[in-house]
């Protein structure tokens, strides 16, 4: 301890002021920031309604990990509200192989997730003209999302439905993970 004080002692304190001192500053920048909104009013006081935007995903979502956080992270920055659907065990088994989570437990698992604000249960792994219809009417959906991987089952872009209608937007991948 006497040789780290000797040693590192004084660039320590150098940078933990420095570092205090741009707190403090944040901390001003913050404080000007919500005074200058106060003044200027916000869309409600000036008697205009902030305009929802949302956004849906889907998946199969078993064994949950740190990529589908960020996915449901980046989709829910697209918009104000964020739809997640939930692939059926069934759709998932007969495009990947049975999930090891069962439907319960990864409906369970996302909607326990702070950036998701509704689960849609039972959605297809495949998305056809006749189910995105219903989900954009059903939830107003503004914008469907998926990562920027291709998702194609046999031979076709489970996508290409939402693509076809303008409203399919991309997220990137979290790399290194599934």
């Amino acid at each position: 301890l006497v040789c780290y004080y000797l040693l590192f002692g004084n660039r320590h304190w150098r940078r933990r002021r420095r570092l205090v001192n741009e707190l403090q500053a944040a901390k001003e920048e913050l404080r000007y920031l919500q005074e200058k909104l106060r003044k200027d009013g916000g869309a409600e006081e000036n008697g205009e309604e902030e305009k929802e935007i949302r956004i849906f995903m889907d998946g199969a979502f078993d064994l949950m990990h740190f990529g589908h956080m960020n996915a449901f992270r980046l989709a829910k920055s697209l918009g104000t509200h964020l739809v997640v659907g939930v692939n059926s065990d069934q759709s998932i088994t007969e495009c990947k192989g049975p999930p090891l989570m069962n439907d319960d437990e990864r409906l369970t698992m996302v909607s326990s997730c702070k950036f998701v604000d509704q689960v849609v249960p039972d959605c297809p792994y495949i998305m056809n003209q006749e189910y995105l219809e219903w989900v954009i009417n059903e939830y107003k959906i503004d914008y469907v999302v998926h990562g920027d991987d291709p998702c194609i089952v046999d031979g076709k872009d489970v996508y290409a439905t939402a693509k076809e209608t303008g409203k399919f937007r991309t997220i990137p991948r979290t790399e290194g993970v599934s």
